[in-house]
């Protein structure tokens, strides 16, 4: 089954932001440095000590660096005379936790209200039964991966864009024309493509927030003005006790006053 990080890496690759390998040297003589990039791949840093041309790494539980602003801070400054080296791999755009949370979100749209459901026979009875499991990204089965991989880059984009939002064109007296507009134009269109490749296919696998759903109009008893429960379907050969449904109900006037009904009359009993 994919695991997070294979959506990283295809989310990363719809949006262009696949990282790139730095390699940054200071002078010693100080116990903090900017390192100079930002969204900095915690995996993939190595921090050393360079003396007379012999680098020597650090422990992690030496130093601190903030990923998202580059930022190293260690616990003993660097001797004078050594140098600090710093590699590792940087991104662009998103730092792995942020699009880890594009990830979730999409998942969790795409997979509301959604369940597998597997037929098995229970050992010791020999009756039949069907499990139900919430679908997440644990289990998603691998004909979906692409649409919440699309989702999650639809989330990543909705970001870019509002930071474009600010983006305003520029026009000087010597006549420069510089359209900035035209990015959160070019990444709306992006979206709007990227959303209609994501229904087409929600639609042709009828799965995700285009699924269609069928419901069952729910009776009202006229002895008790209650609803009559609803029950899911079964399998004839389903054994066990019958699924209670819950749909959701609609109470934009609902009391909230917390006066107790009158059961009989207007006395408040």
């Amino acid at each position: 089954m994919p695991t997070t990080a294979d959506f990283i890496a295809r989310v990363r690759t719809e949006i262009g932001d696949l990282g790139a390998s730095f390699l940054k040297s200071f002078d010693g003589g100080h116990d903090s440095y900017e390192v100079g990039v930002r969204n900095i791949d915690p995996a993939t840093v190595q921090v050393r000590i360079v003396t007379n041309g012999v680098p020597a790494p650090i422990d992690p539980a030496l130093f601190l660096l903030d990923t998202r602003t580059g930022l190293l801070t260690l616990v003993d400054p660097v001797p004078v005379g050594s140098r600090l080296a710093v590699s590792g791999t940087a991104y662009s755009m998103f730092a792995d936790s942020e699009i880890t949370r594009f990830v979730d979100t999409a998942a969790r749209q795409h997979c509301h209200g959604q369940f597998l459901q597997t037929r098995f026979r229970e050992e010791g009875t020999g009756f039949i039964k069907i499990r139900r499991e919430k679908k997440t990204l644990a289990n998603l089965p691998a004909i979906e991966i692409d649409c919440v991989a699309i989702l999650a880059t639809i989330e990543a984009l909705w970001t870019m864009l509002t930071d474009a939002s600010s983006d305003m064109d520029i026009s000087t007296a010597e006549g420069t024309h510089l359209p900035r507009g035209q990015r959160w134009a070019q990444i709306m269109r992006t979206i709007d493509v990227l959303t209609d490749r994501y229904k087409q296919l929600c639609k042709q696998l009828n799965v995700g927030l285009y699924k269609i759903e069928q419901g069952t109009l729910r009776r009202v008893s006229y002895l008790t003005g209650r609803y009559v429960p609803v029950f899911a379907a079964r399998e004839y050969d389903e054994h066990g006790l019958p699924i209670r449904q819950l749909p959701d109900r609609d109470i934009p006037d609902e009391d909230e006053s917390g006066i107790p009904s009158p059961v009989w009359g207007g006395f408040g009993y």
